[in-house]
């Protein structure tokens, strides 16, 4: 049953300007609230705004809440400006504390990797305060996995922990060289997204991207360590050249050893799986329903019965 809300102030975190059939100009929106909670919107008529509406900014909405697709959605009645600013406010945020997921990160780290180089070098990293405040603050992506504030360090978090309870499986692959890839892999998103207006890239991001830009940092950090072995220092960045596992989907190598490949299966377990969890999480899906059709994955999720 629809169910008209009172005015409220959004985030358009999301903005596409449309046109119907028949010419007239209509929008679709992400909104958030200023729990960080993400809705879908739509507007008809847009043209009779009062204002050019543009991503980042906070507005006062009116709206009627619909069900499209298994999702809740809002159709905006009248939509006011409120403010260009204020934004950080209004993003979604991961649901776990950021400081205790920081603080399991380095105990992890620090209790699974004993290679004495590796060890230097993620001390290194640790202790790089700029970085390492944005490092844990930043979302982990734009939308497709851990699109959220401190989603990079849940996802790295939950990369690392995979890798500690897997290499043990496979006596032959070097742990600790997997455990520093799973926590370094995605460090160039810290330059790649900018979190100022919603989530977008930067024009770093868009010009080098994340892998590019991680291999750029870690080449940095470890010529601060004087030996660094060179044997070592290639490995790893082949790793990180190559996690996302083929050329297709980024990576400008393959992975060529046990270890990057594990990287890349530990990286995207985590990944998809959180995908699935917010699917499944803002979609109103019965047991032994399905959801809506995503694109990214290009499938349907099934929502099993409790057995």
């Amino acid at each position: 049953m629809d169910l008209t809300v009172k005015e409220k102030n959004y985030l358009i975190f999301e903005l596409s300007k449309l046109t119907t059939k028949d010419s007239r100009p209509y929008l679709r929106l992400v909104l958030s609230d200023d729990s960080g909670t993400l809705i879908n919107g739509i507007m008809f008529d847009s043209n009779k705004l009062t204002f050019d509406p543009k991503k980042g900014d906070l507005v006062a909405v009116s709206a009627t809440y619909q069900q499209y697709n298994n999702q809740s959605q809002l159709k905006v009645n009248e939509m006011y400006f409120v403010s260009a600013m204020g934004a950080e406010a209004f993003l979604p945020k991961s649901k776990q504390d950021p400081k205790e997921m920081a603080e399991s990160l380095k105990q992890t780290t620090q209790k699974h990797v004993t290679d004495e180089w590796l060890s230097k070098l993620i001390e290194t990293f640790y202790n790089d305060t700029a970085t390492w405040e944005r490092f844990t603050y930043m979302p982990a992506a734009k939308s497709m996995h851990h699109a959220y504030i401190h989603g990079l360090l849940e996802h790295t978090l939950g990369a690392v922990r995979i890798a500690a309870q897997v290499c043990p499986l496979y006596p032959k692959v070097n742990k600790d060289l997997v455990i520093a890839g799973a926590l370094f892999h995605d460090i160039g998103k810290v330059k790649e997204l900018d979190t100022s207006a919603g989530f977008e890239y930067s024009d770093e991001g868009k010009l080098l991207g994340h892998i590019t830009q991680g291999y750029t940092m870690l080449v940095d950090y470890i010529s601060t360590i004087e030996g660094f072995p060179v044997a070592l220092r290639q490995h790893l960045l082949h790793m990180i050249l190559s996690h996302h596992g083929s050329l297709e989907f980024g990576s400008p190598q393959v992975p060529k050893s046990s270890e990057a490949i594990l990287l890349n299966f530990v990286d995207d377990m985590d990944a998809k799986l959180n995908a699935v969890s917010s699917i499944l999480g803002r979609e109103d899906i019965p047991e032994g329903g399905w959801s809506s059709y995503d694109k990214l994955l290009e499938r349907q999720l099934y929502m099993p019965p409790k057995y």
